[in-house]
């Protein structure tokens, strides 16, 4: 499978949409009770947003949406996860060497190694 954001930026959705696994799991999880009164329990995802249910203070601060629009145009989306030239390097790296795209966090991580592999070796720079 072709990508033309590159391996380094699929990776790198891979591993988010895995993170986002472990986010939903955490928030959903039931925390038990214990003895300790430090140590309140529930599901994390309704202690964060309810935190007055547990007689905390609710340290969220809410932004304006003019503040937020304002921060966002100021930013600096980039198109590529690297320099262009180190993008197009590992295009033309997994065309020479037969390398594929693939949506599995695994096989991603091996692509990268196998990259930084011939990378390396092309610089006469190997670990």
């Amino acid at each position: 499978m072709y990508n033309s954001h590159g391996p380094i930026y699929v990776w790198l959705l891979t591993n988010m949409e895995l993170l986002d696994g472990i986010v939903s799991a955490w928030n959903c999880h039931r925390i038990w009770p214990t003895h300790s009164p430090h140590a309140p329990s529930g599901r994390p995802s309704i202690m964060f947003a309810v935190p007055s249910l547990y007689g905390v203070q609710n340290f969220l601060h809410p932004i304006e949406q003019t503040k937020l629009s304002i921060c966002q145009k100021e930013c600096l989306f980039k198109d590529n996860p690297c320099q262009e030239n180190v993008f197009q390097l590992c295009i033309e790296l997994m065309t020479e060497h037969n390398l594929v795209m693939s949506d599995d966090v695994y096989e991603i991580t091996d692509l990268y190694l196998q990259l930084r592999e011939l990378i390396l070796r092309g610089l006469d720079l190997e670990d």
